[in-house]
């Protein structure tokens, strides 16, 4: 089952002249959420935010409230669950997808868009204990609004993915145009410096991450300063920690970085779960 612009139906029904297929015209938000009694869609008012910021930068209009979204979210992961036997101990990924709708061929917008709103929800798999790092080859610009918002056009993300895993590592790491580490290629990353953790700068071409945010909240981990400061590469590979955080996994440590290997920080068991607390 999948919610496709108000409706719950068995497949989806996207016409082909979709400018979010076409172009990748559109943004997107990973969600994870729990079974639990009252379906627990964990940070949702933060997804929402950032979902709704993203959509008025790009000019895609929003024709659901927040709870329409949360309505659907909840009513996705209760038909799972019964699919499931009630399985509450399971954890789930929900996918809402938004592309500006069809607007014939070519880059211009065409004023009488009409967006579709693409709700999906699947088991979410467990998280890794740990991951490895290569230091990507492609540039994440500081500047360029797709560096800013969880554009459907994913595309540097995939080839930074592909390029890493082809080097027999887990995930990307990401530099912008000055050099300074962004992110990984579907995570926020923080390193453990001069008795602090340190996490670049939005400015830096880092996606605003939610549990990135979370994390931030805290100010301190296990007694220890947390802040956003630009890092170079060297400051990264020369920490003696790291973790990389999204909203599934949650925080995971890295162990190797362009082959080298780091130590796990003592200070991962009291953040490892924070994507399943809110």
């Amino acid at each position: 089952m999948i919610w496709l612009n108000g409706s719950f139906e068995d497949t989806s029904k996207i016409s082909s002249s979709d400018r979010g297929f076409l172009l990748g015209d559109g943004v997107f938000e990973t969600l994870y959420a729990t079974g639990k009694t009252d379906v627990a869609v964990v940070f949702f008012n933060q997804h929402w935010q950032r979902l709704t910021r993203a959509l008025n930068l790009v000019e895609i209009d929003i024709p659901y409230a927040a709870n329409d979204i949360l309505a659907a979210c909840q009513h996705l992961i209760k038909h799972m669950l019964f699919e499931n036997n009630n399985d509450q101990s399971q954890s789930f990924v929900l996918r809402l997808s938004v592309s500006r709708g069809n607007g014939g061929r070519g880059l211009s917008i065409s004023p009488d868009a009409k967006p579709n709103w693409l709700l999906t929800a699947a088991p979410c798999p467990p998280p890794p204990n740990s991951v490895s790092l290569h230091v990507s080859t492609l540039c994440r610009p500081s500047k360029n609004l797709t560096s800013r918002i969880k554009s459907l056009s994913y595309m540097d993300n995939i080839l930074a993915r592909k390029e890493a895993v082809q080097a027999g590592a887990d995930e990307a790491l990401l530099l912008n145009e000055k050099g300074h580490v962004s992110c990984a290629a579907a995570a926020n990353i923080f390193v453990f410096e001069n008795n602090r953790w340190v996490t670049p700068l939005i400015s830096d071409g880092a996606l605003d991450g939610i549990v990135r945010g979370e994390i931030l909240n805290m100010n301190k981990l296990d007694g220890v300063p947390i802040i956003e400061e630009s890092l170079t590469l060297a400051q990264v590979q020369e920490a003696d920690h790291l973790f990389i955080c999204n909203s599934l996994t949650g925080a995971v440590p890295v162990i190797e970085i362009n082959g080298v290997p780091k130590e796990k920080s003592p200070a991962m068991q009291a953040i490892s779960e924070i994507h399943k607390s809110g």
